[in-house]
């Protein structure tokens, strides 16, 4: 599709309804041989497995990729309410999405019209604040309600969290506010975004946390402190159990021994987990108790009910039952 027939659509598209949001959970994303489709939580195919990619839903959409390489959106039905016409396209964020076309970036709404022209570099949108944005080579924050940009000095921005959002300067990064007012100086070596009031950061050799409240660091006696979920972070023992990770709480507090040799940040009650004899992936509880198998090569933290995974050259989702959504 040319930009100028886009944009011919995007002006009809202006009387358009957006897709209501379905009733009970949202499909989830099937394989079925080497195509993706959709299907309910019984594994009843609801979209026939023709795209080569797809994603979980968000706010009554889901991002495919067709036969050719391009992104487009469909609904629950199937329909192709956003045609595929896209280099890359991200989810919906407050009624919009961030796309890329002729190397470019810039927003449609949920019925497919432009909303933000396509003259930027990168732009990721925020769930509450501005874009993060690059336009002609310098990083910045985009109010997408008015379309201003405004450019800023530092090397990269990211979406903003509990209502800040993470930069980089000169190689180490802090946190600024909606308005770019300096949030909490760049001077950290790692720092994650916020995640249940405090970001996990690293300080010269020192891991620990930041909190959102008091913007203080404040170290812990572990190594490689990832992000809160449900209270409990992944983390690293500094003596004793070499090459293995456990999980603590924002006061430094050991919750989960170190019996595993890698950990992924909790979401929805799960976290992912490889197991040190055979490095296979599972998922276990805040208990610690194993609650979906290891029998992955890979696993991804649970979003929306459900999780990517790889086995063998298969990737697919499961959810948070266990249950395998291919064929």
């Amino acid at each position: 599709m040319t930009l100028y027939a886009i944009l011919i659509a995007s002006l009809l598209s202006l009387h358009a309804a957006p897709p209501a949001p379905p009733a009970g959970p949202p499909p989830v994303p099937f394989l079925q041989g080497r195509r993706w489709g959709y299907s309910d939580r019984e594994k009843k195919l609801l979209v026939p497995p023709r795209y080569n990619s797809a994603r979980p839903f968000s706010e009554a959409l889901a991002a495919v990729v067709d036969e050719k390489g391009r992104h487009g959106f469909i609904d629950a039905s199937g329909t192709e309410v956003i045609p595929p016409a896209y280099q890359s396209a991200g989810d919906f964020h407050g009624g919009l999405a961030a796309v890329r076309l002729k190397g470019r970036w810039g927003c449609i709404n949920r019925i497919g019209a432009v909303s933000v022209p396509f003259e930027y570099e990168e732009l990721t949108l925020s769930e509450n604040g501005p874009a993060a944005a690059k336009k002609d080579g310098r990083w910045g924050l985009l109010d997408t309600a008015s379309g201003v940009f405004s450019p800023t000095a530092y090397e990269e921005i990211l979406p903003f969290s509990e209502g800040l959002a993470r930069v980089r300067a000169a190689g180490r990064y802090g946190f600024i506010d909606p308005a770019g007012a300096e949030a909490v100086p760049p001077v950290y070596d790692e720092a994650s975004p916020f995640r249940e009031g405090f970001s996990s950061a690293r300080l010269r050799m020192r891991y620990g946390f930041i909190n959102l409240g008091t913007r203080v660091f404040k170290p812990r006696e572990f190594f490689g402190i990832g992000p809160l979920g449900g209270g409990l972070a992944p983390a690293e023992s500094r003596e004793g159990a070499p090459d293995r990770c456990g999980y603590i709480d924002a006061q430094g507090s050991e919750k989960l021994g170190f019996n595993w040799s890698a950990c992924g940040p909790f979401a929805e009650g799960l976290a992912p987990v490889r197991r040190i004899t055979d490095g296979k992936w599972g998922y276990v509880d805040a208990s610690g108790n194993e609650a979906i198998p290891f029998r992955y090569d890979r696993a991804s933290p649970f979003e929306g009910g459900t999780a990517k995974v790889v086995r063998g050259s298969r990737t697919f989702y499961i959810d948070r039952l266990g249950a395998e959504y291919f064929k």
